[in-house]
């Protein structure tokens, strides 16, 4: 999203983790002179008997602003999609694609080029929808299109939602209505690449909120014809009071709302703090992948009490386009896998992950028709490769885990997928107990010189087969490895055997 709220730098955040890494250095300083000679691996063992959460149909999906419609899906269309059919290979579903972010509520159907509402920056019309459905038809893809709640004009919404089911047909999937209503008050000029972000309103509360969504869902109800795409509240940025005022809401609109939306960043504050190093230890902790997606257990509790999906319609490290020497490197890549899995466990329906053209955080660079791979993809890639649709999360062990960082799935068949994240700079060693009876495994690693690289990046395969009931692997500092272990042999009954030595050649 272009545009957030108006916080403070976290120089406190920096301050922690700088503080923490100086702790770390002296303790891992004072264990070598302890303790010379090399480093135990870290022992990793899954547990495929305690599974966990099913991994939804296009679980995985990219969000992206109005304004970047016709620059990925015009000139550079078979290049981005070609892109992001690695995804799609890997995750066995199409990616979902999402249309809004703050330019959702400075957009309006416009094909004739009338004036501009004070408001409104971005006029859609056929070549950007056009634009839309190439991509979405080219990828398999569902899609979700943002409409303008806070220009208060639902014949316009009706009328964008109307163009969109013209050029999307079945693939327009959902229709949502607004994007971080709870912001509608807050204006600001902010990011590497200045994005100004509108005020909205001068006041606005839950109950406002309630009463616009109640008439643009009964204008979009009775002005679109069955089966309707689903309506999407919310895109909240999480304001407490807000969250907390949504069941009132969900109430009173009864079963016209088909799922709810929430974003989430990893690093608050739009300001980027001076320190990059101290952004990118806190990027890489556990406080912003795993803690910080766990923020959204009430919003998902709440859709899920109101018997619909909670779709986390933008994702990313940091809010207002990212953070030089933080977004773009290979800190954001370690950071998104783990933030991935995290909202799978917490029990998100959807993730998408968050971009624009020209983005700090975006996955991909595009230049002309061109568009080269940055390394937030790589963790989209290892998530990808790792929890394919219909796996299910596994348990899994850690011990002497130091850097390293584990998560499992299982599928039907037995076949187990480890995703091992090594977060520092330094080489990790790690045993995966197999057990007996496994077959060789293949293991993908994306690896980078440094947590701070910006490019670099190399991919590696190759087969890694057990010993003494385990398999070795060495995680160059930092990577991402994703192992995946064929199901174990069963073992030959009596017949079989006896079958096979009486069958002739």
């Amino acid at each position: 999203m272009p545009g957030r709220a108006p916080l403070r730098p976290s120089r406190r955040r920096a301050r922690v983790a700088l503080l923490a890494a100086v702790v770390l250095v002296l303790v891992a300083a004072g264990a070598a002179l302890v303790a010379p000679g090399p480093r135990r691996p870290a022992a990793v063992t899954v547990q495929p008997a305690v599974p966990g959460r099913l991994v939804p149909r296009s679980f995985l999906g990219l969000s992206m602003e109005w304004s970047s419609v016709q620059p990925f899906g015009a000139a550079a269309r078979p290049a981005v999609v070609a892109l992001l059919e690695r995804l799609a290979a890997a995750a066995r579903t199409p990616p979902a694609l999402r249309v809004g972010g703050s330019s959702a509520e400075e957009a309006w159907w416009n094909p004739d080029g009338r004036p501009r509402p004070a408001t409104v920056r971005h006029d859609v019309g056929p070549a950007t929808l056009g634009a839309l459905a190439a991509l979405a038809r080219a990828l398999h893809a569902p899609v979700t299109a943002g409409l303008n709640l806070s220009l208060g004009d639902a014949p316009n919404a009706l009328a964008l939602a109307r163009a969109a089911r013209r050029r999307l047909g079945r693939r327009l999937e959902a229709l949502e209505l607004g994007n971080e209503p709870d912001l509608y008050t807050a204006a600001r000029t902010t990011g590497p690449r200045t994005v100004q972000r509108l005020r909205k309103k001068t006041a606005y509360t839950p109950a406002d909120y309630a009463r616009d969504l109640a008439r643009y869902r009964v204008v979009l109800r009775r002005g679109l014809r069955p089966p309707r795409p689903r309506l999407v509240a919310g895109g909240f940025a999480g304001r407490p009071s807000w969250v907390a005022a949504l069941p009132g809401v969900l109430g009173r609109e009864g079963g016209g709302i088909g799922a709810l939306s929430g974003h989430r960043y990893a690093l608050s504050g739009c300001a980027a703090d001076p320190d990059a190093d101290a952004e990118r230890a806190a990027l890489v902790s556990d406080d912003a992948s795993r803690a910080r997606m766990a923020g959204l257990r009430p919003l998902i509790a709440l859709a899920h009490r109101h018997g619909v999906p909670l779709h986390v319609a933008e994702l990313n490290s940091a809010p207002c386009g990212g953070t030089p020497g933080v977004s773009d490197t290979f800190a954001a890549a370690v950071w998104l896998t783990d933030a991935l899995f995290a909202l799978l466990r917490e029990g998100a329906d959807r993730v998408d992950v968050h971009t624009w053209d020209g983005a700090v955080y975006a996955p991909f660079a595009r230049r002309g028709g061109a568009v080269r791979v940055r390394p937030p993809f790589y963790g989209m890639l290892a998530f990808a490769r790792a929890a394919p649709r219909g796996s299910r999360l596994a348990g899994v062990r850690v011990v002497r885990a130091g850097d390293v960082r584990a998560w499992a799935t299982v599928d039907g068949a037995g076949g187990v997928r480890l995703a091992l994240i090594a977060r520092g700079d330094r080489s990790s060693a790690v045993r995966v107990r197999v057990g007996r009876g496994r077959p060789c495994a293949t293991v993908w690693l994306a690896a980078a010189p440094s947590l701070s690289a910006r490019s670099g990046v190399a991919e590696r395969r190759r087969t890694a087969c057990p010993r003494d009931g385990a398999i070795a692997v060495d995680l160059p500092g930092p990577s991402l490895a994703v192992l995946t272990l064929p199901p174990a042999a069963k073992p030959q009954t009596r017949a079989a055997r006896s079958a096979g030595r009486t069958s002739s050649p």
